[in-house]
């Protein structure tokens, strides 16, 4: 069996350093490392992220490590956890979604709590990061959104590089964490709108870095990522080119997906569309008649979801989200929140949208196909939109100072203004971090630091 793939993935995780990155890779990195952080603290003050916290408080096993979002200390892995339990319960996940899924909620969430526990340099964190992100999009690219019913596979490989990047582990030892995270718990389609999609990847996460601690102490594995994937996919659907292809010098992670709006990405496109038409005729919400929503059959159906009762639904509805976008031109917590559920208002707006399923849309992967939106005036004016992208992709990329905007919009009141631009400012330059600043920006994130 050949491990040759691990062996390679493995020395760029032990040898890659600022220096050898692009602009174009630390710039990504960066943001995304903020988009999750602002993840982490809006979750931390969602309904379920406050049943995870309670659940942490309820039975303690250590006070070494602060969550994000809480005046609260855990174990590593509690904190861990709930880190990543609040990355995805905010809906702010990034993902790359022209190949099999990746991205980097996974990832962030264990970074801060090994940065603390190991006394990182912001230098040592970005590196570390680079190379999660990194060997996620490589090894998750293959594996077809909703493929039996499943997402992300393998889901902790990527995870296990950054814990056993932070931890300094040598190429032999990182190899064989990818063997031990390589068939971790995967995202199932069944779960997507309930507490369950966001345990999942907690799990993903946490076994990213047990995998890491666990190398670290001599366990093996056999990491062989090409047979693992051809015996789920078939030798024809895998391609070792594209594993290891230019590493170092192409970062693939880069084609990760920024995320604007507190929704699921099937959304996203959507919701682009009905903006670039409202703001460009200057539509109010009480002229529009109707929004119709074109939608591949399959996986995007997941979206389908005209009449919500949880603030999963909401999350997951294209009703929902196109009925917010039109009367606010956003889609924020101001709109994901259980007040809306039956709100009269809400329930109005979304029976003005309208989703027609197409079966004859057939694509390799969910978002091949076109997101094509028709809006319809109360006086007959029509007008329609087709986007294959949403904005936040390299095909319409965001600036550094447009994604401290969303940073600022998600964030919301969990944080002071002075602390929310500090956090921002801290991050956007986190390279040049030494260990005393890196453990300043943990004492205001986890409200250490009044």
């Amino acid at each position: 069996m050949s491990q040759e793939v691990a062996k390679r993935l493995a020395e760029l995780t032990v040898s890659t350093r600022v220096s050898n990155l692009s602009p174009g890779a630390i710039i990504s990195a960066k943001q995304l490392a903020l988009k999750t952080v602002a993840g982490m603290l809006a979750g931390s003050a969602m309904p379920s992220g406050k049943k995870i916290t309670a659940f942490v408080k309820a039975d303690p096993d250590g006070s070494e490590i602060g969550v994000i979002g809480c005046d609260l200390r855990a174990s590593l892995w509690k904190a861990v956890f709930a880190n990543a339990f609040f990355a995805h319960q905010s809906e702010l996940e990034d993902d790359r979604l022209n190949t099999g899924t990746s991205w980097d909620i996974t990832t962030f969430p264990m970074l801060f709590p090994l940065a603390e526990k190991l006394e990182l340099s912001g230098a040592e964190m970005l590196e570390a990061s680079v190379v999660g992100l990194e060997v996620m999009a490589r090894t998750c690219q293959f594996y077809p959104q909703g493929h039996m019913g499943l997402s992300i596979v393998p889901p902790s490989v990527g995870p296990a590089a950054l814990a056993a990047r932070a931890m300094k582990l040598n190429a032999s030892q990182t190899a064989s964490s990818f063997g031990l995270a390589m068939s971790g718990v995967p995202i199932s389609y069944v779960n997507f709108g309930t507490d369950a999609h966001y345990f999942e990847t907690s799990l993903q996460t946490l076994n990213g870095l047990i995998a890491a601690q666990s190398a670290s102490l001599g366990l093996s594995s056999n990491p062989d990522i090409v047979l693992y994937l051809t015996n789920l996919l078939g030798k024809d659907r895998v391609n070792v080119d594209d594993l290891v292809g230019d590493l170092g010098n192409v970062w693939q992670f880069r084609e990760i997906w920024v995320k604007k709006y507190a929704c699921c990405f099937y959304n996203h496109r959507y919701i682009d569309g009905l903006l670039d038409i409202v703001r460009k005729e200057d539509i109010r919400y009480d002229q529009i008649q109707s929004i119709t929503a074109h939608v591949a059959a399959g996986a995007q159906e997941i979206c389908n979801r005209p009449d919500p009762k949880t603030i999963g639904d909401l999350q997951f509805s294209y009703y929902h989200t196109l009925a917010s976008a039109a009367m606010d031109r956003d889609v924020n917590y101001k709109h994901i929140s259980e007040d809306r559920i039956a709100d009269p208002i809400y329930k109005a707006g979304r029976a003005k949208v309208k989703v027609v399923i197409h079966p004859e849309w057939v694509a390799r992967l969910p978002l091949d196909t076109p997101a094509r939106l028709e809006i319809k005036l109360n006086d007959g004016k029509e007008f329609s939109s087709n986007r294959a992208y949403p904005t936040g992709t390299l095909k319409e990329p965001l600036t550094m100072k447009q994604v401290k905007a969303l940073f600022h919009k998600f964030v919301g009141s969990v944080l002071p203004e002075a602390q929310k631009q500090y956090i921002a400012d801290a991050i956007s330059n986190l390279e040049e971090l030494d260990k005393k600043d890196v453990k300043k920006l943990l004492g205001v994130l986890t409200k250490k630091e009044k």
